[in-house]
């Protein structure tokens, strides 16, 4: 099968990544426009209620997985792990509606959002198997009809009923329509010989509950970073609205929002170079590691570099043109926004290299370090000087994980380039796209 560039994987993941964006944000207007002030909060409560526990159900399994060159664990493991925790996802934020929820309504609207991110973790590993033979192309497709499905479907469910109910109801159905149509004939199609839901129910899962388990025992660090990294940007957050009220947290979070478009750019790209990355490491070829994820860091460092000038020369613009003369006010804030995105985007291609390398535990240090950092700042500046000491202490945080993620990097190199590693004879290895798994030669 003819290979894909890097190139031509990126431009699929990115234009997917801000068609779903876009998407998502369609949602949030239809739901603005058409229901009640209160039931817009019901929908956000959801969303702030199943982010996180299903964040940490999803433990990663697509990266690993989208890494995993060396085939130690195969599809059923990576299906079968992901439908156990997203069964214990789903339970845990109905028994979290039963207890929080204020209404009836309210409770099913957050059970029928926690279904729906279930529907997409269980898409996320289809998405690594494609990942893994570089076929972005089709992920990009499902993401994109994906988001399509649910900006119509939505919105028509909410004119109707003028439900969230509904509204949150029609999601879970396009993104079931998507899993169990779009994904499942994908990945036939790229695997002639892999039956996803008949490996599902016809695994032996008694006599490959070892691997389930190691498998656990590998990823449950991931879905720990995951939360500590989702945590890290709402904890100045948290601090502002405490301190400086509701208006200052909403200002604050509208010029924060510019810094996820460059953050979905660099995202795209790992996504594009993960799996060139995890083989390089897996074969014991430092060279190439080392070009790739040098090449990557690099490239993130000129995203946050053209966010940090682009908001120094246009801010003021742009701020004005999509939010008002209001927002325009606050250009020093925005500017160290973006230094502090600048760094983040450094972080997370470095991140990209140390899950290749399977540095996970060292990770999870790494974040607790920087989360410390975040928490100590925020609560040192926020209340002296306000949205802009929340922004010193997010800027501050990163620069504790850039300082980590280096060492831990520079570990990984050390190992790859050690005597013994470099005599080491290691099998040749080529991903067999027919039969989904990784076959060995000791040719040339």
């Amino acid at each position: 099968m003819k290979a894909r560039s890097v190139g031509s994987n990126f431009v699929w993941s990115l234009s997917a990544g801000l068609v779903y964006a876009l998407a998502q944000w369609g949602v949030l207007v239809a739901f603005a426009r058409l229901a009640t002030m209160e039931e817009v909060g019901e929908f956000a409560l959801a969303l702030a209620i199943t982010a996180p526990v299903l964040l940490m159900a999803r433990m990663q399994l697509r990266t690993l997985q989208a890494t995993d060159a060396r085939g130690a664990f195969g599809f059923q493991h990576y299906l079968g792990l992901m439908v156990l925790n997203v069964v214990a996802g789903v339970a845990v934020c109905c028994a979290i509606a039963t207890l929080l929820a204020d209404s009836l309504h309210a409770g099913w609207v957050i059970a029928l959002v926690a279904l729906a991110k279930g529907f997409e973790a269980v898409s996320e590993v289809f998405y690594g198997a494609l990942q893994k033979a570089e076929r972005l192309g089709l992920i990009a497709r499902s993401t994109i009809a994906k988001s399509a499905l649910s900006a119509v479907l939505v919105p028509l469910a909410l004119w109707l009923t003028h439900s969230p109910i509904a509204g949150a109801a029609a999601m879970a159905f396009a993104w079931a329509i998507v899993l169990f149509v779009f994904d499942a004939r994908a990945l036939r199609r790229e695997f002639p010989g892999v039956r996803p839901w008949s490996t599902l129910w016809r695994t032996p899962w008694r006599q490959e509950a070892g691997q389930l388990k190691a498998l656990f025992l590998l990823c449950w660090v991931l879905g720990l970073t995951a939360l500590l990294g989702a945590l890290r940007p709402n904890i100045p957050r948290y601090l502002l609205e405490a301190h400086a009220g509701q208006a200052e947290l909403g200002m604050y979070a509208a010029l924060a929002y510019f810094a996820a478009l460059g953050g979905r750019v660099v995202h795209s790209l790992g996504q594009a170079v993960s799996p060139r990355l995890g083989r390089y490491h897996a074969a014991g070829e430092a060279r190439r590691y080392g070009r790739a994820l040098a090449g990557f860091t690099a490239a993130s460092a000129g995203v946050g570099l053209c966010a940090i000038a682009g908001s120094a020369l246009f801010g003021r613009w742009a701020l004005t043109l999509f939010y008002g003369a209001a927002y325009a006010r606050n250009l020093t804030l925005f500017v160290w926004l973006m230094g502090a995105a600048a760094l983040e985007y450094v972080c997370l291609s470095l991140a990209v290299g140390l899950t290749a390398a399977r540095e996970l535990k060292g990770q999870v240090v790494l974040l607790v370090v920087s989360v410390a950092v975040v928490a100590l700042g925020s609560a040192f500046w926020v209340p002296r000087v306000g949205p802009v000491g929340a922004a010193w202490a997010l800027g501050l945080g990163w620069v504790a994980e850039l300082t980590c993620s280096a060492w831990l990097t520079w570990r990984v190199w050390r190992r790859l380039t050690a005597p013994d590693a470099r005599g080491r004879s290691r099998p040749s290895r080529r991903w067999m796209h027919g039969s989904g798994q990784w076959a060995e030669s000791r040719g040339p």
